[in-house]
């Protein structure tokens, strides 16, 4: 199979094996630790993939604004490279706090196509879930949510997903499943994944997270077929505040899409808080 035909693949496989850093719940973690209003965070990332894939590489980097309790935006930008070329991304991320126990995430994301072969973030994607915080002490969230993106000529879809979240001291665990809907062809598959992290903002964080699944979609070429894949994702990460207002992120990832490439790479970053 050609490196251009495993693209949507292997885009759908990391979108659903990927865990977000949980948001925070200060009502559930109380602690005298106060967020400063701004997170500029930089960075890069590296791997190499079997099968010929070559070496991937690329630069991010975010902005989150945190000054306002209820609405705590985020700014996003990647930039990624491999063998056939180079694509950027950039989007826009965000929490917004309804009440005590109810919140919603909400995002949306755009990647110019420049070189039909670098074709590796969706052309469009947006994101909506519904937070709800149980009662009595809110330290159990669940949560569903909605995805759409659009490739361009690759193709289209939806990810359903639904997860909860359990807070307990400076521990967080996080389950979520996934079902996606792959257009040409209307095709369904599922994944799934579990997130442990532990830590406490302004100390550190320490997290693993262990994913996998089957991605099902059609590749529109002159002729089209089916294309199924299975695999597995595993990473982990650590965050380290070297003072109040500087600290490092260092990543490590190891998926595999069992028949087709397995992918072991890294990356570090720099945050700086005021």
């Amino acid at each position: 199979m050609k490196p251009g035909r495993i693209l949507l693949g292997s885009w759908l496989f990391a979108a659903v094996c990927l865990a977000q850093t949980p948001p925070p719940a200060p009502d559930v973690q109380p602690d005298t630790f106060t967020q400063l209003p701004y997170r500029l965070e930089v960075g890069g990332y590296g791997s190499h993939v079997t099968q010929g894939y070559g070496d991937w590489r690329g630069g991010q980097g975010q902005l989150w604004i945190r000054s306002n309790p209820i609405f705590v935006p985020e700014f996003f930008f990647d930039s990624q490279t491999r063998p056939g070329g180079t694509q950027q991304n950039y989007g826009f991320f965000s929490y917004l706090n309804w009440s005590k126990s109810f919140y919603t995430t909400q995002g949306f994301s755009a990647a110019p196509q420049n070189n039909a072969v670098a074709i590796y973030f969706p052309k469009f994607r947006y994101d909506v879930k519904a937070n709800w915080k149980l009662p009595p002490s809110r330290n159990l969230v669940l949560g569903i949510g909605y995805t759409h993106f659009n490739l361009g000529a690759p193709g289209h879809g939806e990810i359903f997903n639904a997860g909860a979240i359990w807070y307990h001291r400076k521990l967080v665990i996080e389950g979520d499943a996934f079902v996606n809907r792959n257009q040409p062809g209307d095709l369904y598959s599922a994944s799934g994944l579990v997130s442990v992290q532990y830590g406490k903002e302004g100390k550190s964080w320490t997290g693993v997270t262990a994913g996998g699944g089957h991605q099902l979609y059609q590749y529109a070429g002159q002729v089209p077929f089916n294309v199924r894949l299975n695999g597995y994702n595993f990473q982990a990460f650590y965050r380290k505040w070297l003072s109040r207002h500087v600290g490092v992120v260092f990543t490590f990832e190891y998926p595999d899409l069992l028949g087709t490439y397995r992918r072991v790479g890294g990356g570090s970053n720099l945050f700086f808080e005021f």
